[in-house]
């Protein structure tokens, strides 16, 4: 056999052979890279130790239990005749409370809240996060805090009542008509707020309503001690 020939065979071999190392070991990198991108993100957790006891979580249950050291917001008897007359001259709102989790006293199912600050939202609130800062506020002061909107989302209200049972803040949730977010911010001198109020924390003092009490049952509110001085 000629020596070129040889030669051109051997350049053949020498080629295809640097040609499928180079497409094996391209997939080789590809799969190595999509491995990387699928997998989970490494994250060190700052000063673990193989004997550090595991993280606790609360399941749903769990969340929906008051604290063993809870304080008690049962009312005694006198306490519930005392607030039943003083309902009779109350304003009234056509809503109750939103959700039964907001409930103060079980024998009643009403939900009493003394001196409370009100927050009223000019429209649904869709995610906690547009009333994060008023809850920030209060929570520190310990100032009960009613939100009325005209509705809510499922998540905000689960939040809502989880930190009400959990004694976090004393809170109540309730879902008025338009009309009768109009009384209310008259009644109780709040401003009705839009979301892009909320969202951007544009929450002064001044905008959160007051009264002496407001006493919910399931399907009507009651405002005790308003800063309004119409007749009902």
């Amino acid at each position: 056999m000629d020596p070129w020939i040889i030669g051109v065979v051997a350049v053949l071999v020498v080629g295809l052979a640097v040609i499928a190392y180079g497409a094996l070991s391209d997939r080789a990198r590809n799969q190595r890279r999509t491995a990387e991108m699928l997998a989970p993100p490494q994250r060190k957790i700052p000063r673990f130790t193989a004997d550090a006891p595991s993280p606790k979580y609360l399941s749903e249950l769990q969340a929906r239990r008051p604290p063993a050291d809870a304080p008690s917001t049962n009312l005694t008897p006198e306490e519930r005749r005392h607030i039943a007359l003083s309902l009779k001259a109350a304003r009234t709102l056509a809503t109750g409370y939103a959700s039964s989790d907001f409930i103060t006293d079980p024998t009643s199912s009403w939900t009493v809240l003394d001196h409370p600050r009100i927050l009223v939202c000019a429209e649904p609130v869709e995610s906690f996060r547009e009333i994060l800062t008023v809850c920030e506020k209060l929570i520190m002061t310990r100032t009960p805090l009613i939100i009325a909107a005209p509705s809510f989302a499922q998540t905000v209200l689960g939040t809502l009542g989880v930190n009400a049972i959990q004694h976090t803040m004393r809170l109540l949730a309730v879902s008025p008509h338009q009309c009768d977010l109009a009384q209310l911010s008259q009644l109780t001198g709040a401003t009705a707020l839009s979301r892009s109020d909320l969202q951007a924390g544009y929450v002064l003092p001044e905008h959160l309503g007051t009264c002496d009490r407001w006493v919910s049952s399931a399907t009507k509110s009651f405002i005790i001690g308003t800063t309004s001085n119409e007749t009902a």
